[in-house]
């Protein structure tokens, strides 16, 4: 069968299209560069997929293009045809050279005087479009074409046309239910639910316009200060964006005429403002003066991390030009996401340069086919570097660029290490082949290429054997891989510890530290170095995945990541745990945000990215867009990738639960507890559906998955219906009908302690939970051998440990009990032992234990930071096989929120922070067995007694 693209490139053969390559895709097609015949000229041909052809995606489509055709304007891309063919809908508009805004914003910083030129030309193609009764409703950067010299809209996909005096409205072609628009430029009132109107536009034109001053959304400033929100905003712009982002409509600009008159005016005046400006000539000569003592004599040596700036290219031919531009910001982005320096430009550095500034200078010649390209380094305030050249033709400016790129970086990594003490030199490769590995792998680190990078260090180290940063690095990818740690390739950089600089050789000893040093070391190294990016994102990841097993919210991990993303806008794995955290808190326009930064960094390229990238995606659809869009989206997803594909596809269902999407985690199991070809997904499927069935308060759905898990046979999974019922019945007794419960657990218990298929692993499990209910509901005759199964554990001792402090507990001594488990909270597990020995429902036991020992203390917010403990994402490498602690932790999570928000309000008077567990209680147990649905009852009715405002 052919692929969608030979469809298209058949069908518009008969239209006289010779198409060439495919420019773009998304949900509803494709667009594809082709040569129109008849004219011999290139265009881009919009086509909708077959599988999207509804009646309301065609008009919609076929709306597209004729609102277009009556728009025919300078700065909005013409329609030159449209129909069918072959039964796909199709139309042609102008091919636009250059980038979209939102390329020329991930390849660095735009000049304020092309964002002066992009704003006014956006707003007279919105003014020209208003005019006409149409509102674009989805402007955005990556809906403006910048060449240089003009700027285009585009995408009126979900555009509409106003009524007119005594008209009816136009038929809406949005999905029901499906506000038109990216949310993270739509206005307030459309976040609301109102409809887009002219100034729903000016406002979106006015976060276009801020984020191409500053590179960051506006959203994203709030909170930072008045000062910082606007630094990078020339002064005259920034009354004027204030009212286009007014938050009431009637506040903003009347017309897209006002606005872009008042915004082009700002010109005018800022030259006024250099005018008065040169009449200083002698305090010019004086900032002078001090910026070249400052440069010498200043001893600041910069935060931790190497700034590179790279100038404006020079264009010396004088035939067509630009050479220069292009150059500068593809070697923008080909210097971007090394851990250990950052890059901006093409701008000018600032007048303040300190010692860990380097200033790259260059020139480009375009003459025909060929461009001759070259820089000059200047390391630090005063030091220069010969000047490296690279050649080659104008259709391959990246390869150009990588040469230069290439020449800076091994500039750099060659010289003494005078103006920046955290660059590893001596743990770097000393050859040219080795180097050049190691930056290979380095940036496929920062774009988020996991598998390509994967085997991009194996070939570095294997090319050069000096490159002691490798390893640590290499370490670091196998973390996010979910591998067990490697104590060979640990080995091999902890041997050469002395040669990386002191914040490294910290940074090294926090990853092999118990995790409350290891914070307390990265929170340091944060402090002291705040843009030592190797730190920044460990701390992050540290924080976000177990930071909750000893007190650190999820809101601690969002900062965490904030800041590294603040350092380096363009570090892509960031922006994946952003995704992921701001999702499972419920963030729903920060997540959307992140997601749409991952998704403007490019596609994934390699099957693990791929796998990453689905997953959050149907992690944002599943938490935030209710059931049905969650089932088409997992479907659309398993349709595109299998298991031979993807290894870890079997992780997937239980990943839902850290989005905190128990729902998906039950549609995704129960998809893969169908498939009888793959018995490793369906027990994935199956822990899955366990694991969101009790967050939902689905107890006897629970139940059953237990029961067909026990069907495998496997000692681990035999034991775990009557484990699943000790543990209900010992953390949530208030409903249980207690003592036929116990009677029936006991015995099933007791059952697999004296099994024949019984571990002495899973012996000790079943027999520590005999103990701990039998303390409760009645010691059994046999407690002293129960007793003495659990006391043979290994050294950590973890049951013991927690039965010891039961027992103080229970003759009411807290604050010991306490004691005894502190050093037990911050097990990761990993240090439990392997999934099939260590007891998944462990984690649970031990912080639930403790929120009760703490309100028994009267320390509320002791037991506040307990009760939160199931928000990590700790894993035994990528989840799969029997139930883990983290699947169990997530898995109580709803009662844990049942716990705190009772909590809170019986303690602290109705405490307003009780709305936001009430409210998740409430929508998580709505439609649970009896008494968690009238558990939900009951939160629903205390948070509207609260007045507590409804969760988004």
């Amino acid at each position: 069968m052919p692929s969608f693209f030979e469809r298209v490139r058949a069908a518009l053969a008969q239209k006289g299209y010779q198409v060439e390559r495919e420019l773009g895709s998304g949900g509803m097609g494709i667009v594809v560069l082709a040569r129109q015949l008849n004219l011999n000229r290139l265009v881009a041909v919009k086509v909708i997929r077959p599988e999207q052809h509804t009646a309301a995606a065609a008009a919609r489509f076929v709306g597209e293009a004729h609102k277009l055709a009556a728009l025919p304007h300078p700065n909005i891309v013409p329609v030159f045809d449209a129909g069918e063919s072959a039964g796909l809908p199709y139309y042609a508009m102008q091919y636009l050279q250059g980038d979209t805004v939102a390329d020329r914003l991930r390849g660095g910083r735009v000049l304020p005087k092309e964002v002066r030129k992009i704003g006014r030309d956006l707003l007279e193609a919105l003014e020209h479009a208003h005019r006409h009764g149409i509102v674009h409703r989805d402007v955005k950067p990556s809906n403006v074409f910048w060449d240089g010299e003009r700027a285009v809209l585009v995408d009126f996909g979900i555009a509409k046309r106003l009524p007119k005096a005594g008209e009816d409205a136009e038929e809406s072609f949005t999905e029901p239910g499906v506000r038109a628009g990216t949310r993270a430029y739509m206005s307030p009132e459309q976040l609301a639910g109102e409809e887009a109107t002219p100034a729903s536009d000016l406002y979106a034109a006015g976060l276009l316009i801020y984020e191409a001053y500053t590179r960051r959304h506006w959203l994203d400033t709030q909170g930072i200060g008045w000062w910082r929100s606007w630094r990078r905003v020339p002064l005259f712009v920034r009354g004027v964006l204030r009212r286009a982002l007014a938050w009431k409509p009637e506040d903003r600009w009347p017309d897209a005429a006002t606005f872009k008159r008042k915004y082009w005016e700002t010109r005018v005046r800022q030259y006024q403002l250099r005018a008065a400006g040169l009449t200083a000539a002698g305090l010019v000569v004086g900032v002078a003066l001090t910026r070249q003592w400052i440069n010498e004599a200043w001893p600041f040596r910069g935060s931790g991390g190497l700034r590179l700036v790279v100038t404006p290219f020079e264009d010396l031919c004088l035939v067509a030009g630009r050479a220069g531009d292009r150059v500068a910001r593809r070697l923008v982005r080909n210097l971007q996401g090394y851990m250990d320096f950052s890059v901006t430009g093409p701008t000018e550095p600032s007048w303040l340069k300190t010692h860990s500034t380097v200033v790259v200078h260059g020139s480009a010649c375009e003459r025909g086919d060929s461009v001759r390209a070259e820089v000059n380094v200047a390391l630090g305030p005063s030091a220069s570097d010969p000047v490296i050249v690279a050649r080659g033709d104008t259709s391959h400016l990246d390869l150009v660029a990588d040469t230069l790129a290439y020449g800076i970086v091994r500039g750099i990594w060659n010289r003494d290490n005078s103006f920046d003490p955290v660059l590893p030199l001596k743990a770097l490769p000393r050859t040219a082949r080795g180097l050049a590995a190691w930056r290979a792998a380095e940036r496929l680190v920062a774009e988020g290429r996991w598998g390509e990078a994967d085997r991009a260090y194996d070939e570095a180290e294997a090319m050069d054997s000096t490159c002691w940063l490798c390893p640590w690095r290499h370490a670091q990818v196998d973390q996010w891989l979910g591998r067990p740690f490697d104590t060979a390739r640990a080995a091999r950089y902890l041997a050469h510890r002395d040669l990386f600089p002191t914040p490294y050789q910290d940074l090294i000893r926090a990853s092999h530290a118990p995790l409350v040093e290891a914070l307390a070391t990265l929170k340091r190294l944060a402090r002291e170095r705040p843009r030592f990016l190797p730190a920044l994102f460990t701390l992050a990841d540290e924080t976000y995945h177990r930071g909750p097993l000893i007190g650190h919210p999820l809101r601690d991990g969002i900062e965490a990541f904030e800041a590294v993303v603040h350092v380096r806008p363009d570090f892509v794995p960031a922006w994946e745990h952003l995704t992921w955290i701001l999702t499972a808190d419920g963030k729903e326009a920060g997540a959307r945000a992140a997601y749409r930064r991952l998704e403007e960094s490019g596609p994934p390229r390699d099957p693990f990215s791929q796998e990453v990238r689905a997953l959050l995606s149907v992690g944002l659809v599943c938490r935030f867009d209710g059931s049905d869009a969650c089932g088409r989206a997992l479907d659309e997803a398993l349709a595109q990738i299998g298991a031979s594909q993807y290894p870890d596809l079997g992780a997937g269902p239980r990943y839902m639960m850290t989005f905190d999407a128990p729902a998906g985690a039950v549609l995704f199991g129960r998809r893969f507890a169908a498939r009888d070809d793959e018995p490793a997904l369906v027990e994935s499927g199956l822990v899955a559906k366990l694991s969101g069935d009790l967050a939902l308060g689905l107890t006897d759905s629970a139940r059953a998955a237990a029961q067909a898990l026990r069907g495998f046979g496997r000692a681990e999974l035999t034991v775990l219906p009557a484990e699943l019922d000790g543990a209900l019945l010992l953390l949530d007794p208030a409903h249980a009908e207690e003592t036929a419960q116990w009677t029936g657990i006991a015995g099933g218990l007791v059952a697999h302690i004296h099994s024949r298929a019984s571990t002495t692993a899973t012996r000790r499990r079943a027999a520590w939970m005999v103990l701990l209910l039998g303390r409760r509901w009645g010691e059994l005759p046999d407690s002293g051998a129960y007793a003495r199964l659990v006391q043979g554990e290994g050294t950590r001792r973890p049951l013991a440990s927690l039965l010891e402090a039961d027992a103080v507990a229970l003759s009411g001594r807290m604050a010991q009990a306490l004691a005894i488990t502190d050093t037990l909270t911050p097990l990761q597990a990993d240090s439990l032992g392997d999934p099939e020995v260590a007891d998944p429902f462990f984690r649970t036991v031990l912080h639930l234990f403790r929120a009760d020992w703490y309100v028994r203390r009267q320390d509320i917010d002791g037991a506040e930071r307990e009760l939160q403990w199931y928000q990590n994402t700790d894993m035994f490498g990528r989840p799969s096989g029997p139930p883990q602690v983290g699947d169990v932790d997530w898995a109580f999570s709803t009662l844990a929120r049942w716990r705190l928000a009772t909590l809170l309000d019986r303690d602290r008077a109705g405490d307003e922070r009780a709305c936001r567990p009430y409210r998740q209680v409430a929508r998580a147990w709505a439609h649970g067995n009896a008494p968690y649905a009238a558990r939900a009852d009951s939160a629903r009715a205390r948070a509207a007694t609260l007045h507590c405002p409804e969760l988004p």
